[in-house]
């Protein structure tokens, strides 16, 4: 009987101790999705780095107090030396808090070189993050380098100041920002919103550095009701992006895994796009890429089918009013009502938010409401973002918190 109670016992701590080095839950909690380089813009990017440190901000969608960095090359041809790297949180200023500063390590080292074609996980850092709140990771490019990444506006600084509060001789510019995602240690609660998309879902002509596109005011509104608190919301759009073929960063069926499969915790996708491939499909330069209602349909169908596979509920938006856009035509317009007529048609998305009916001028269906557009009559402006966030608050208010 002794010798039961000292196995049993044994057992028990065997227990705890894998318990107590279980490593933690992680959920995604930023997302800026790699592009590839934009030669396109070659000149508002300045160049190649080399010898320089680039400041990206960052806003995480969850509180924790333990998070990692995943830096990407996954579009490169060639392998990329970073140098150092920092994570520090920002003051009001946008100054890094020198007491906030830690050094990032790569299995252990302060530099890594990341392989073509590949990301790089960063260590787990143990670093207190709130949503809301402006973070800075600082990246040293010892080497001339072109990095692959999705390019925002960041600070740009001569040599290795990843360790600085203050950035001597920095120049703020767009530049490929390689801080593809942060993922954090989770709450046992915490669920992950993944929107997927095109421009509309990036922000386009929304306030720049406001944080104003529908993802980040949905964000806001959830933090706001004990039904949506457990959400951390990552922000997948891709400006420019299309459903089946190459642009702006690879099409949407392409680096679905990338982008959504590879973010751990998510529970729920919203996708959102298509305009761009039947706006495309009117531009001289994309006539042999013109597609129909049904090819989308059939994208949205590959979509949702893996996404499935992987127990994600999925969520369509219908496609906002276009008609006034540069690339609006009369048969766009036949092909958005046919795709939007699927969107809403019993079974094909787990639920819809309809976007169309939320956005649209009621005089005139095919225009977007004048107060909710940008001017370009395809991006909405800041009220019109905050006019689909509580559309897609209101779908997700069917799916509560635990305990709500």
């Amino acid at each position: 009987m002794n010798r039961i109670k000292s196995l049993l016992a044994l057992g028990a701590a065997g227990l705890a101790v894998a318990a107590a080095a279980a490593p933690p839950a992680w959920i995604g909690a930023y997302g800026n999705a790699p592009i590839g380089y934009e030669p396109a813009i070659r000149d508002a990017l300045g160049g190649p780095l080399r010898d320089q440190t680039v400041r990206q901000v960052v806003r995480v969608g969850a509180a924790s107090d333990r998070l990692r960095i995943r830096l990407t090359n996954e579009l490169g041809a060639t392998p990329l030396r970073i140098g150092a790297a920092t994570f520090a949180r920002l003051d009001a200023s946008g100054t890094a808090i020198p007491a906030s500063i830690r050094p990032l390590t790569f299995n252990g080292a302060p530099g890594t070189v990341i392989p073509a074609g590949a990301p790089v996980l960063a260590d787990a850092l143990a670093a207190p993050v709130t949503p809301g709140t402006d973070y800075a990771v600082s990246i040293y490019f010892p080497e001339t380098s072109t990095p692959p990444a999705h390019a925002q506006m960041a600070d740009v600084a001569p040599g290795d100041q990843t360790a600085r509060a203050t950035l001597s001789g920095s120049v703020r510019k767009r530049v490929p920002a390689i801080v593809s995602r942060i993922d954090v240690a989770a709450r046992r609660d915490a669920r992950v919103l993944l929107a997927f998309g095109d421009s509309i879902t990036e922000g386009a002509a929304s306030t720049p550095g406001a944080y104003q596109s529908w993802p980040d005011q949905l964000a806001r509104l959830l933090a706001t009701d004990r039904r949506g608190r457990c959400w951390s919301v990552v922000n997948a759009g891709v400006s420019g992006n299309r459903l089946l073929h190459d642009g702006r960063g690879p099409n949407a069926v392409a680096r679905f895994d990338r982008d959504v499969l590879a973010v751990p915790g998510v529970r729920t996708l919203v996708l959102l796009e298509g305009i761009n491939d039947i706006g495309a499909s009117a531009q001289a330069e994309h006539r042999d890429q013109a597609v129909g209602a049904e090819a989308i349909i059939q994208a949205y169908r590959e979509i949702v089918a893996r996404a499935r596979a992987h127990h994600i509920r999925v969520i369509g938006g219908t496609l906002l009013p276009f008609k006034g856009a540069v690339y609006f035509t009369a048969e766009g317009e036949a092909k958005r009502q046919a795709v939007n007529a699927w969107i809403r048609s019993p079974g094909a998305f787990d639920a819809v938010i309809d976007f169309d009916a939320a956005m649209r001028d009621p005089a005139h269906p095919a225009h977007m409401a004048p107060a909710a557009d940008s001017t370009d009559n395809l991006h909405p402006r800041d009220a019109g973002y905050a006019i689909m966030a509580k559309a897609a608050a209101a779908a997700l208010a069917r799916d509560p918190c635990p305990g709500a």
